[in-house]
């Protein structure tokens, strides 16, 4: 379980406030979280620490997706890696409708497949018998479905299905406000990040990249099926909302830092239409780098 240090949140705090001064929300987006229903049990199911969530602590993420821009559709799987605090027989999993949970295994116990029921936004998952305390165990949560689609992103959340100025496939996620099980299922409350990070394995058609959180670590093409996956890892832990999928015509382009403590590597994912114009924009990198670094230390 991951506590957010106070300098981390000073600096979220100090990004968001850099981004409110540059961009206006748009006065609907306001008056549709004012009018939004009373507090209900939906609610508390996503805003508490339930009994259901308490037991158990997550420690990795290994989430495997397919996604279909032709039928605007996903598939895939998410392997929770997690311990046990106190024991327990029933946890609470977060997926969003219309994505619906196919499947769920005991990856522990020979992939024995467990219960579990729907109740809006969360699903009930049931082990035959409780779990110990203080044992490290994995679950398979399988997934697929057509995900609620974004009306006005970043300020509302759900999938972007767009192209491109040049015709290409252009494909976001949003999900800070409305939380990370609009597209993937997870334990969806800030308090508890994932110890050891995370894997994240976008498979997309041939022709396009799927670029995510973390450093990549392989790419690896199927001709025959025309698809490629993208497999980025992340080793510290994140919050649910940050991660992220952008699928498009990019391309890298690889720098270092000079930082404080040694060499970094830098990576910038861009639109291939849009190269030298990022080449100049990202020259302020290595700048704000060194504020970072001079004022929280490398």
């Amino acid at each position: 379980m991951h506590h957010a240090r106070f300098r981390t949140l000073l600096l979220a705090t100090t990004l968001l406030g850099g981004c409110a001064s540059t961009q206006e929300v748009p006065a609907d987006s306001v008056a549709e979280v004012r009018a939004k229903p009373a507090f209900s049990r939906q609610s508390r199911l996503r805003g508490s620490i339930t009994r259901e969530r308490e037991w158990w602590d997550v420690l990795h993420y290994d989430l495997e997706l397919e996604v279909l821009p032709g039928t605007r559709r996903l598939k895939g799987s998410n392997t929770i890696t997690f311990r046990t605090l106190a024991p327990g027989e029933r946890m609470q999993v977060d997926l969003q409708p219309p994505l619906e949970v196919t499947r769920v295994t005991h990856v522990d116990q020979g992939e024995v497949e467990l219960d579990f029921e729907r109740e809006g936004n969360v699903y009930w998952i049931r082990f035959p018998e409780a779990l110990a305390a203080s044992v490290e165990q994995r679950v398979r949560v399988e997934y697929k479905g057509a995900p609620l689609e974004s009306e006005r992103p970043p300020w509302t959340g759900g999938f972007t299905w767009e192209t491109d100025e040049k015709g290409h496939a252009f494909i976001a996620t949003t999900c800070q406000g409305i939380g990370a099980s609009v597209w993937w299922p997870n334990k969806d409350h800030g308090y508890d990040e994932p110890d050891r990070g995370m894997d994240v394995r976008v498979t997309v058609p041939q022709g396009l990249v799927a670029v995510s959180n973390g450093r990549l670590i392989e790419r690896q093409a199927n001709p025959g099926a025309g698809t490629e996956m993208f497999h980025w890892r992340v080793v510290n832990p994140i919050n649910n909302y940050a991660v992220n999928v952008n699928i498009g015509n990019y391309v890298a382009l690889p720098g270092t830092y000079a930082g404080e403590a040694g060499t970094l590597d830098l990576e910038y994912w861009v639109l291939e239409h849009q190269v030298e114009l990022a080449r100049e924009h990202f020259r302020e990198a290595p700048r704000t780098l060194a504020a970072f670094e001079h004022w929280f230390g490398p």
